[in-house]
């Protein structure tokens, strides 16, 4: 139930929606429910057209509230011939299942909008916390399963949830409504029915409780499904330089056996559940039926009740059957729903305060403090105690071997993870205190893998179609793109493919660096721009950087020494310290671990 009233409360902005669905299944419930004593006038005109009652019961301490309620049944058609008062009763039949059914209509009718608005705000909540999650989130999960949440779990909810909803409201109604009629009609009967229901609610919760589980076990399979799957796309020529296909296909059908498998043991308990209803439906109706014609043989009960009693009986099996489904498929999706509220509950780490400072220019000093740093459970700190000061307009280096934390330093600052000690400071603001918007606009960054979207060269550029056009030519021109876009209307037709594929290394990464060029940021992060690269390609792209880096204060990450012969000063990293900092003339004088690198790269 916690999970029925948590939907409910989520529904809240549909409230409206919601009451008048409430409001047409109340009415349905009203008129199914009248549906059924209609009958007893009818089976009296047939067996005992002459003994209908039309008395009006006295009220005292020995009211009967069954024969009051028979009186004014039959005084609807008091006075009337045998063949009017049919024609009376069927057109009531008639009117009161009309009714029934159009406000049935109505029930799904204006349930509908709240049942999609659900889905698509969970689906939007959803995709916006994870977008805003921190990058370290990313590393520690796979796609694949991420994938799985957002579109298997989600399509899940709104299968197994929402389609449901309908029914966990309306058929308790009905029920209910039922079971009162069922008292008026015969509390003995209905005592009866009261004992042997909870045996048969029982017997479904215990199998509803274990398809939940079963459940959570094949949304978990499918989600490392899919993660095998993105992975073999995504390294298709890895694995088939290897001859590793084999592995990959026996990794893939074991996960889909036991998915299978798992799916399989589900859907038996969830086929189950309506005939299980069913079939506990038809014993205990056996055994009403058994009880309520010894009564009818001992004269405690008239034969016209009887038969409205086991019709009111049916008018709850149809409404339990659909309850117990809806039920079934509740369990069934509150897995799921269980999945995608893991990522709503994941807490956001990198966050500004309540007051951020707006910062729109860069015009001094970005100072790295006493930086301390290691990632989430990771044994050693990747950056210890690093210290650097970088003036506006410098152009420094980063150079040291593998894992010697120069990405990370330059990650930390655009706060993509935060710092366990020390500051970072630009112009004197430690940037945990400046708005994450307005830092990051200060910050233009071209990586080793230009990570380009399945769109037009123009959104890769520029994130939109709202674009000045002026600064589109110029970053275009400057990265040398219009060697193969040569204008706008080139740009926003020109569909690059997914992550790129219908581009060369090279014209990639230029477009990598038109996108910094149009973001226009005073500071530049250059992170192995050109390691990828061929020589053509290579010298094209650094006569881009060249020109991109004018005016600019510049951090860039490299290998090949040659390319950062003019920079200002170069910083060498070894096991997260600095051991070596200097301009290249310097440290080639000073003949240390710089000066090694130079001699191994020109050998």
């Amino acid at each position: 139930m916690r999970r029925f009233w948590y939907i409910i409360k989520r529904l809240k902005p549909y409230k409206s929606w919601l009451a008048a669905s409430v409001l047409s299944n109340i009415l349905m419930s009203i008129f199914t429910v009248i549906s059924i004593p209609i009958f007893i006038p009818f089976f009296d005109l047939l067996f005992n057209p002459e003994k209908i009652s039309n008395t009006k019961p006295i009220l005292s301490e020995d009211y009967n509230l069954k024969e009051y309620f028979s009186y004014q049944v039959s005084s609807l058609i008091e006075g009337r011939s045998p063949q009017e008062a049919l024609t009376f009763v069927i057109l009531a039949f008639f009117l009161v299942f009309f009714l029934k059914n159009i406000f049935r209509y109505l029930g799904m009718f204006f349930i509908t909008p709240p049942r999609n608005g659900f889905i698509r705000d969970l689906r939007k909540e959803l995709y916006e916390h994870l977008i805003d999650l921190p990058v370290l989130y990313f590393k520690e999960r796979k796609k694949g399963d991420l994938l799985s949440r957002m579109s298997m779990d989600m399509q899940e909810i709104e299968n197994s949830i929402m389609n449901g909803v309908d029914a966990l409201i309306k058929a308790p109604l009905i029920i209910i409504g039922s079971i009162i009629l069922m008292i008026i009609m015969s509390p003995k009967l209905t005592i009866f029915v009261m004992i042997l229901l909870p045996v048969t609610v029982f017997l479904i919760g215990g199998v509803s409780r274990k398809m939940k589980q079963q459940s959570s076990e094949a949304q978990d399979f499918l989600g490392k499904i899919l993660s095998i799957m993105e992975e073999t796309l995504g390294s298709i020529k890895v694995i088939k330089s290897f001859n590793a296909t084999s592995l990959f296909k026996s990794k893939f059908n074991y996960l889909n056996d036991k998915y299978s498998s798992t799916l399989t043991r589900l859907l038996w308990r969830k086929n189950i559940g309506s005939p299980l209803a069913e079939v506990l439906g038809v014993i205990v109706l056996s055994l009403l039926m058994w009880y309520s014609a010894t009564l009818v043989f001992e004269g405690e009960l008239k034969a016209t009740v009887f038969f409205a009693f086991i019709y009111a009986f049916f008018s709850i099996i149809e409404p339990a059957k659909s309850f117990s489904t809806a039920y079934y498929s509740f369990q069934k999706g509150a897995a799921a729903l269980e999945r995608v509220e893991e990522i709503l509950h994941e807490i956001n780490n990198i966050t500004e305060t309540e007051t951020p400072i707006e910062k729109d220019s860069f015009t001094d000093l970005i100072e790295f403090k006493n930086i301390w740093f290691k990632y989430p459970d990771a044994e050693d700190y990747v950056l210890k105690n690093v210290s650097i000061k970088i003036k506006r307009g410098e152009k420094i280096a980063l150079i040291g071997a593998s894992g010697a934390g120069k990405t990370t330093l330059a990650d930390l600052l655009s706060r993509l993870y935060d710092i366990q000690k020390g500051e970072i400071l630009i112009d004197g603001i430690n940037i945990q205190k400046l708005s994450l918007k307005s830092l990051r606009n200060l910050v233009g960054i071209v990586s080793q893998d230009a990570l380009l979207f399945n769109d037009n060269v123009l959104k890769n550029i520029a994130f939109t179609d709202d674009v000045i056009k002026k600064n589109l030519d110029f970053a275009i021109k400057t990265a040398l793109v219009d060697e193969f876009i040569p204008d706008l209307s080139k740009a926003k037709s020109t569909i690059i493919g997914d992550q790129g594929t219908k581009l060369s290394g090279g014209q990639k990464q230029r477009i990598a660096i038109a996108r910094a060029i149009y973001k226009n940021a005073p500071i530049l992060v250059l992170d192995e721009a050109t390691s990828s690269l061929d020589s053509t390609s290579e010298k094209k792209v650094q006569i881009a950087l060249h020109k991109m880096m004018q005016h600019k204060t510049s951090i860039i990450i490299a290998h090949r020494l040659a390319t950062i012969q003019e920079v200002d000063k170069i910083i060498v990293l070894e096991n997260g310290k600095i051991i070596e900092s200097g301009s290249p003339v310097e440290l080639l004088k000073n003949k240390g671990t710089y000066f090694n690198y130079v001699q191994l790269q020109q050998i």
